[in-house]
């Protein structure tokens, strides 16, 4: 597996090359795995398409003229797809005039590299799309976790409220079976388990500080309460 080092983190890092040229993809292929990237190839913006939602790569390096689909179709299609809109794509043209090249933006490209490539700008352009797409990213996900951790907060909050309520009817029914000189039923020391345990869980839910989870069914995840949450006792 190929990497892209950044500020201190690895992430593996897979580029598309979309040519209908097979010694262009091939000249691409060997520049970009000597330099530790993976390659996905395809012949047509047809089969870009298709193999950018199956493999959801890190970039895709996309020709602009192809038989069928060209490259700035396939660009538009890939980004109005929810699957695929949050791919770089860099087109690869020989066209030099600036009305194609903003088509080509207009159409969802971050970057041009112009045919024939120079191997150091073409590196160049990559790492600089990458890195971008790794930032972004990672920007994405920290708005996700805050927007949980808030959500949690306000559900903690919204919760107390009626579990105050029950506290005080459960109270309200042992202080009516007192002059009775009846001992609590055993279902109303189930309900008060059970009243703990929901209080318990509400005090971590609103003690989150943190955006930690743990595995469950199916692979699935789901909030760790006990990682995720600041005890305050």
């Amino acid at each position: 597996m190929s990497f892209l080092q950044s500020e201190g983190v690895i992430m593996p890092a897979t580029i598309l090359v979309v040519d209908d040229s097979a010694d262009n993809v091939e000249v691409l292929n060997t520049v970009l795995k000597y330099n530790q990237y993976q390659v996905l190839p395809a012949s047509n913006g047809e089969e870009a398409i298709r193999t950018a939602k199956e493999n959801q790569p890190d970039l895709i390096l996309m020709d602009v003229i192809m038989p069928g689909m060209d490259g700035i179709t396939a660009c538009r299609v890939l980004h109005h797809d929810e699957k695929t809109r949050g791919i770089p794509v860099i087109m690869i043209t020989a066209k030099n005039d600036p009305e194609d090249l903003k088509i080509g933006l207009e159409a969802g490209a971050v970057d041009y590299v112009r045919k024939p490539f120079v191997i150091v700008e073409l590196l160049a352009r990559v790492n600089a799309a990458l890195r971008l797409k790794q930032a972004q990213d990672k920007l994405v996900e920290q708005e996700k976790k805050l927007a949980i951790m808030e959500l949690a907060g306000a559900a903690a909050h919204e919760l107390n409220q009626p579990l105050t309520v029950i506290n005080c009817q459960i109270k309200l029914l042992e202080e009516s079976l007192e002059p009775l000189k009846e001992k609590p039923s055993r279902e109303i020391e189930i309900i008060h388990e059970s009243v703990a345990r929901m209080t318990e869980i509400i005090r971590k839910i609103g003690n989150i500080t943190e955006y930690k989870t743990k595995e469950y069914v199916l692979g699935d995840k789901i909030i760790d309460l006990e990682q995720a949450s600041e005890d305050e006792e």
